[in-house]
């Protein structure tokens, strides 16, 4: 629990126990005093001591029954107006904690708003030297937004993906709005549980380290069925009638090891598809003159579309990448090929791709002159006799070679099976995320039990009444006609203030709302702004 004057709290992780304390400057001039009343309150729970007896004790053994008899791991001090906080209690209290951070960790957390510098200039130097400063800074929230995608979306493990259409509304409106991710992680649900009661097959998943699989001895008749309906299974047997005639044969008699080979193709290619995203992120980033260099997402989200080598952007981006220096262009071959290799990854076309790649930085070697061995090229960049037309041959070559293998990477859309894996109702999810309002304002208005959520004899609002007969009249609406019905229709004789009174109320609400204004033509009268139907 937290205690609303020191705020103690308690926080456990595993098997690490961190007490909390916050610490607010107007609390005692005294700090000696101040930790000590901490520290009764957090062994204020323990039975085993007495209460009377712990407040006679000193901080000194105070600190050392917190120590053994609650198996705390560290002690955090959190002060959020470090700026106001005396330097001298804060010097104080570093001397004393200092002295006990042998025993377990002390760790103080300041304000937000507190440099590194103002820090040193306040504390005294024999506090300083009893301190490790580190400044953190907060991560953009559209980096942040990355990393939380590339964990939940873009992982081989995961057996659920989003497919284009639905992965570019997620990003619209995720990226350009002050949308907090604990939104994105609940669209995210929302479309996962959609696609789980959508598609029957999806609970025949299991995910494993090289990916999802499909569990094809547990498929009954029905489910094998259900497969053969898929429209990507229909097409892709269409593909291969003529050429693998056996192959369709058993596939259509229900043989699970044609169905098994046939999703893990949709597997396989969403290995290569994943990897070749990263490796041509890898090549391109931060690079001057491309539009890419910090969007790594709408880079995926081209792959999704597929025809990854006609969208202009990408084009650009492997022009830039060809344009390089030389020692440039070979530093980013030989950090991405290092990286990918050490992956030892199963996927023949990811391999071939490397291949090429090491191929390539072996006859830039060759062309610069650098030893096999060779680590820093920098440093030795002026000695290097460069065939500066060779070299240029050999990266435009390479570029090409790179765009020719991305033109063979095709859409998840075409793959078999890639229902199972794809959640692709992207107008679900925007609906989700945009939401009608005119389609909500009139479901609420002649429906409002759904809102109201009371029983049958509720009386609906006066809005509802005025609302009904809005939608009976035309263009014009005369004012003494309206009130007149709307007045019959509460079951009154005479138009009294209490009718005037919400009937003005109700009015200004649906102006407010956007279904009517003033007219000059007639003063009387209101017209209608909406005319459609619903």
């Amino acid at each position: 629990g937290i205690n609303a004057e020191y705020g103690v709290s308690t926080q456990s992780t595993g098997e690490y126990r961190m007490q909390c304390v916050t610490v607010h400057p107007s609390q005692s001039s005294e700090i000696a005093v101040m930790l000590k009343d901490v520290f009764i309150q957090l062994l204020s729970n323990n039975e085993d001591l007495d209460k009377i007896l712990i407040k006679t004790l000193s901080l000194k053994d105070l600190f050392d029954h917190i120590v053994k008899s609650q198996h705390v791991n560290g002690m955090v001090f959190f002060i959020p107006r470090y700026d106001v906080f005396p330097s001298s209690m804060m010097d104080k209290m570093i001397e004393i904690c200092s002295s006990r951070n042998k025993r377990i960790p002390l760790f103080f957390v300041l304000g937000l708003s507190t440099g590194t510098e103002l820090s040193i200039e306040w504390l005294k130097s024999e506090s300083i030297s009893q301190l490790k400063v580190e400044t953190l800074s907060p991560i953009s929230p559209t980096l942040l937004l990355e990393r939380v995608l590339e964990k939940s979306l873009l992982d081989l493990k995961t057996s659920f993906k989003l497919s284009y259409r639905t992965f570019e509304v997620l990003l619209s409106r995720f990226s350009f709005s002050s949308y907090s991710l604990k939104d994105v992680m609940k669209t995210i649900s929302v479309a996962l549980l959609n696609h789980s009661m959508q598609q029957p097959l999806f609970h025949l998943l299991k995910c494993t380290a090289t990916g999802p699989e499909l569990e094809v001895s547990e498929l009954s008749e029905d489910e094998k069925a259900l497969v053969l309906q898929l429209p990507s299974v229909q097409k892709h047997i269409e593909k291969i009638v003529l050429s693998d005639k056996a192959f369709c044969l058993k596939l259509l008699q229900g043989d699970i090891n044609s169905i098994e080979i046939m999703f893990q193709e949709c597997s396989t290619n969403y290995m290569v598809l994943l990897y070749s995203y990263k490796i041509l992120h890898s090549l391109i980033t931060n690079l001057p003159g491309s539009s890419l260099v910090s969007k790594p997402l709408e880079l995926y989200s081209f792959f999704l579309q597929g025809c990854v080598n006609e969208v202009k952007e990408i084009c650009v981006a492997l022009k830039c990448f060809g344009m390089l220096q030389a020692t440039e262009f070979l530093s980013r071959l030989k950090s991405t090929y290092e990286e990918y290799f050490e992956m030892n990854i199963s996927c023949a076309k990811i391999n071939l791709l490397l291949k090429v790649i090491k191929n390539q930085i072996e006859e830039m070697e060759s062309v610069l002159n650098i030893p096999c061995d060779e680590t820093d090229m920098k440093e030795n960049a002026d000695e290097m006799k460069v065939d500066l037309d060779e070299v240029k041959s050999i990266q435009k070559s390479f570029v090409s070679r790179l765009e020719n293998y991305l033109s063979t990477l095709t859409a998840p859309s075409t793959w078999p099976m890639h229902e199972i894996l794809w959640y692709t109702n992207h107008i679900e999810i925007q609906n989700i995320l945009v939401g009608k309002c005119r389609t909500a304002l009139h479901r609420g208005l002649t429906n409002p039990d759904l809102y109201l959520q009371g029983s049958e004899k509720t009386p609906k609002p006066d809005i509802c009444h005025l609302y009904e007969l809005f939608q009976e009249h035309g263009r014009m609406i005369s004012l003494h006609d309206w009130i007149q019905s709307f007045n019959s229709m509460l079951g009154r004789k005479k138009i009294s203030n209490e009718t005037h009174a919400q009937f003005i109320s109700a009015v200004s609400e649906l102006h407010f709302m956007g279904y009517l204004k003033p007219t000059k033509r007639k003063t009387d009268h209101v017209a209608k702004l909406s005319l459609l139907g619903y």
